[in-house]
Order: structure tokens, then C-alpha cells, then sequence
């Protein structure tokens, strides 16, 4: 390699080293500012082709057509949340209502019986080995009286963010709503404008951009649709296998809820487990058990191949990039960070290596 190879290939790393400190500045500081700006273009964006269609078919003004179609998204959206809000309500108000009944006829029987019988059987024991256990069990008594401290402390601090995140949620929403009447009237001034403003390279990379994520975004929605389809088959047919009434239903629900990167499977197999253990039907629990762990195992396989393959990415390199980005960006890195990868192995084929 000669002397002007070697200058032009630290320039070009140091070029996209710098592209990725940015990309890595906008993610982790500005991201969170320009989320509802961003997601309201998002939203114009997804409405230009009904208008176009509306315009086509029922000569309908595109600017009309577009504030139209945004008024119809944004009532059934706010009636679907509204829905959705009256249905958690009430199911968290029903839990709530029955919570001392389930205490008092399950839990506080359980742990009776429990203590007798550990009582019982300590009391067999020779003395020192009893004083021991005694101890151990007082010992027990006590962090369980600094867990439920904890649980209280951490219950109260929760509903004290939630109290300051929830105008912050308000007026981002609200930001979001009207960005977006803005970005739907006057779409081809905005893009054109931001467009006309790219030069050389930096242009160059944007249509590629533009071009894959074309592509990409729709083979990420029918990896994770593809996911979520065997994870809904996997529960099916576990709890049909244990007989549960409704298991349709059950595996439908945990299985949208599964493509949640934070909650997961675990955000309803594990608390349901735990609390089928201690109302005494150890056998259900069990099996719920077994069930979330063989889903975890598959999801954790096939996710990285799914992805991976579809997006020209090795299983381990997906797999890494997903830790990696969820590490430093959260659930948009969990997603983010492997389409990152994937574009630039992508820019690099396209161009003949990197170059400026």
C-alpha cells in the first residue's frame, strides 16, 4: 500500500469515525428532545401516499386530504388509547378490590402452613442445629420486613416520576400533534428544502440511507411479525398442552406483548408464576415456568438469525450490536444499532469500499 492509499484510508476512517460520533451524540442527547418532532414527520410521511391516492381518485386537494386523514388517524388512535386506558383501569381497580381477599384466603394460609410445617420439622432437629435455623429464619423475618420497606420506598418514588413524566408525556404529545398538521401541509416545501441543502457526500449517503431504510424498515417489521408468530405458536401450544381455558387468547396477548424489548415474555410468564406458586397450584406454576423458559431460549436463538439474515448480518454480529446498542441507546439501539451495521457494510458494497 502506498503512500497516498494509506492518507486516504485514515481519512476515510476518520471520516466515518466522525459520522459515528455524531450519529452517537444525536442518539444519546438530542434524540430525546427531537423525538416528537421526529415522530410527527414520520406521521406526514406515512400520509403521503392516501393523499396521493385521494388526489388521484376523488381529485381532492393533497393539502385537505392529508389534514383530513390526519384527523381521522388521530381519533382512532386517542379512541383505542382511551379504550385501552378504561380496560387497565379496571383491571388494575378489580386486583386492587380483591387484593386483601386473595391475602387473606390464599396467601396468608399458605405462609401459615408453610412456617407450621418448617416450625415442625425444626423442632426435630438437634438443638444447636435448631438454634441455627431459628436464627437463619429471624434473619429471613427481617429482610423480608426491609423488602417490603423497599418495595413501599420504590412504589412511592415510582408514583412520584410518574407525577413529574406525565406533563412532560402531555406536552410532547401535544408538540407532536401539531408538528404534525404542520409537516402534512407543507411536506414537499419541508423536504425539499432540507433536500436542496445536502451537498457532495453527505447527499450521497442520505439517498443511500433513504434507499435502504426503504427496504430495511419493512423486512425488520416482518422479522419481528415472524417472531412474534412463533412465540404465539410456542404458547399455544404449551398452555393448550397444561389446559388452560382461553389459551388462544392468553398466548395471543403475551406474544404482542413479547415484542416489547424492556417487559417481554417475562413481564407477564414471571409474575404469573410467581403468583400461581403461592396460591398453591405448584403444578400450573411450574409449568408456566418451564414454558417461559423454553420461549426465552427460542426467542434468544432465532432472534439474532431471523434478524441478522435478513438484514446480511451474521447471527453473533446481530446479536452483538443489539447488546451493544440496547447498553448505550436503549430500545432504539436494541433496533437501531444492528440497521447502523447493516447500512454501512451496505455503503460500503455499493461504493466499491470507503470512500470519500
Amino acid at each position: 500500500m502506498d503512500m497516498n492509499k494509506k492518507k486516504d484510508f485514515i481519512v476515510n476512517i476518520l471520516f466515518y469515525g466522525i459520522i459515528l460520533g455524531a450519529f452517537f451524540i444525536a442518539f444519546r442527547y438530542l434524540l430525546p428532545i427531537l423525538v416528537p418532532f421526529i415522530i410527527a414527520f414520520l406521521i406526514a410521511w406515512a400520509m403521503q401516499k392516501p393523499c396521493k391516492f385521494l388526489y388521484k381518485r376523488f381529485k381532492i386537494n393533497k393539502k385537505l386530504s392529508g389534514l383530513i386523514l390526519l384527523i381521522v388517524f388521530y381519533l382512532v388512535i386517542g379512541g383505542l388509547i382511551v379504550l385501552i386506558s378504561l380496560g387497565l383501569i379496571s383491571f388494575v381497580s378489580e386486583i386492587i378490590r380483591d387484593l386483601p381477599a386473595i391475602f387473606e384466603n390464599e396467601i396468608r394460609p399458605f405462609l401459615d402452613n408453610l412456617g407450621m410445617d418448617i416450625t415442625s420439622i425444626v423442632h426435630q432437629l438437634p438443638p444447636e442445629i435448631e438454634a441455627g435455623l431459628l436464627t437463619i429464619m429471624h434473619s429471613l423475618d427481617s429482610a423480608l420486613d426491609n423488602l417490603i420497606s423497599v418495595i413501599s420506598t420504590w412504589a412511592l418514588n415510582f408514583a412520584t416520576s410518574m407525577v413529574t413524566v406525565v406533563p412532560s408525556f402531555f406536552i410532547s404529545t401535544v408538540l407532536c400533534i401539531i408538528s404534525s398538521f404542520f409537516f402534512v401541509v407543507d411536506y414537499d416545501k419541508v423536504t425539499s428544502f432540507a433536500y436542496s441543502k445536502l451537498k457532495g457526500r453527505i447527499k450521497t449517503i442520505f439517498d443511500d440511507l433513504c434507499f435502504f431504510m426503504k427496504n430495511k424498515v419493512v423486512v425488520i417489521i416482518k422479522s419481528y411479525a415472524m417472531i412474534m408468530s412463533i412465540t404465539f405458536v410456542e404458547l399455544t401450544i404449551g398452555f393448550f398442552i397444561i389446559g388452560l381455558d382461553g389459551f388462544i387468547w392468553i398466548a395471543l396477548g403475551i406474544a404482542i406483548f413479547d415484542i416489547l424489548p424492556v417487559f417481554g415474555t417475562g413481564g407477564i410468564m414471571i409474575p404469573w408464576c410467581v403468583i400461581t406458586l403461592i396460591g398453591g397450584d405448584i403444578v400450573t406454576g411450574v409449568e408456566l415456568g418451564v414454558i417461559y423458559v423454553i420461549v426465552t431460549i427460542i426467542r434468544n436463538i432465532i432472534e439474532p438469525k431471523i434478524v441478522g439474515g435478513n438484514l446480511g448480518l451474521h447471527p453473533v454480529l446481530t446479536l452483538a450490536s443489539m447488546l451493544v446498542g440496547a447498553q448505550f441507546f436503549g430500545v432504539i439501539g436494541l433496533f437501531g444499532c444492528p440497521l447502523l451495521i447493516s447500512f454501512l457494510l451496505y455503503a460500503n458494497k455499493a461504493h466499491g469500499g470507503l470512500r470519500l
